[in-house]
């Protein structure tokens, strides 16, 4: 083969995908395209090369040397090609912005309206897509989506940036008891006199909790699971037991109904909830920092605004980022 032209980075990321999943079948489902599509474009990108990439007479596929170099260099290109594209658009006063965002549910909740609002006067063309963790993780890595606001850093991932946006203490959360200080009853005891509510095993935050059920020894029966945290939340109210839970969730419950709480911190020593920001790396970096000015702003905001709720906690239960 011979060259005969430039490298087509759609050709190129394609040939990724290829690389990447192990076959033109898996690559041409995620990437939505048909099977002859990929091969037609791997095609096209070995004679552009004038190098050939996969070695077909092998099965299951395989990379050639030339190939493998491709697979293990290439996506810097195709990630600085995508970081050039919106950096050129952000820098363009009345540019085209088409961005595609997920966001936790307890984020949505209480941030996302706002944060909606603000982004359709700065984008021409907006998706959300509401979630748990790792459905919306998945979506960023499999270019889905552009942007996720979660509760994983990705601190693995060299291919994305990180913005630490605020953490949270973990709470305990029981019916209000008048004759009980709470500060004298201890979680074991808590544990036997009332049934826990667990989130869903499913959610990454249902995860976290029986973490931090293990780290402060307490093995609640388990008996009672839901989905939403506004849920839990009124189980709560209603005595069918306590839960853990964490200010972004209470959140959405309206203040007369925080008010029939008692709020309890768990400890020092238990983890914190952190969320971040997560985009692939260059990529919309002020559109970046808008959104988490305007979700860190909000959440602030309705702490200070939510009385019921600001009684209970102490002012270092929730700490926005310090990188803005």
């Amino acid at each position: 083969m011979t060259s005969t032209g430039p490298i087509d980075l759609y050709q190129l990321d394609i040939f990724l995908q290829v690389a990447s999943t192990g076959s033109m079948s898996e690559a041409a489902r995620t990437l939505k395209l048909s099977q002859s599509a990929v091969s037609q474009a791997v095609a096209q990108l070995e004679k552009s090369f004038g190098l050939q990439l996969i070695d077909r007479t092998r099965r299951p596929l395989a990379l050639t040397a030339a190939g493998l170099f491709v697979s293990e260099n290439g996506e810097k290109l195709v990630t600085h090609a995508r970081a050039f594209r919106a950096q050129a658009i952000e820098v363009t006063q009345h540019g085209t912005t088409n961005l595609r965002i997920g966001i936790i549910d307890s984020v949505a909740n209480t941030a996302g309206v706002v944060l909606i609002k603000k982004l359709m006067e700065q984008t021409t063309s907006l998706s959300v897509q509401i979630g748990m963790a790792y459905s919306m993780e998945e979506a960023l890595k499999r270019r889905e989506i552009d942007l996720v606001i979660t509760t994983n850093g990705f601190l693995d991932g060299t291919d994305f940036d990180q913005k630490l946006l605020y953490h949270e203490r973990f709470i305990g959360i029981v019916q209000k008891q008048p004759d009980v200080d709470l500060k004298k009853v201890a979680l074991a005891h808590l544990c036997r006199t009332q049934s826990f509510i667990r989130f869903s095993r499913t959610s990454a935050l249902g995860t976290r909790i029986e973490r931090i059920l293990k780290q402060l020894s307490l093995d609640p029966p388990r008996k009672l699971e839901v989905d939403h945290a506004d849920t839990l939340t009124l189980l709560v109210t209603q005595g069918l037991g306590w839960a853990i839970s964490t200010p972004t969730c209470l959140l959405q419950t309206p203040p007369d109904v925080i008010e029939s709480l008692d709020i309890f911190l768990l400890g020092n020593n238990v983890d914190k909830r952190n969320i971040y920001l997560v985009g692939r790396s260059g990529e919309f970096p002020a559109l970046s920092k808008q959104i988490a000015r305007i979700v860190t702003d909000e959440i602030s905001r309705l702490l200070s605004h939510n009385i019921a709720l600001k009684n209970c906690l102490p002012s270092n239960c929730v700490s926005i980022g310090d990188y803005l």
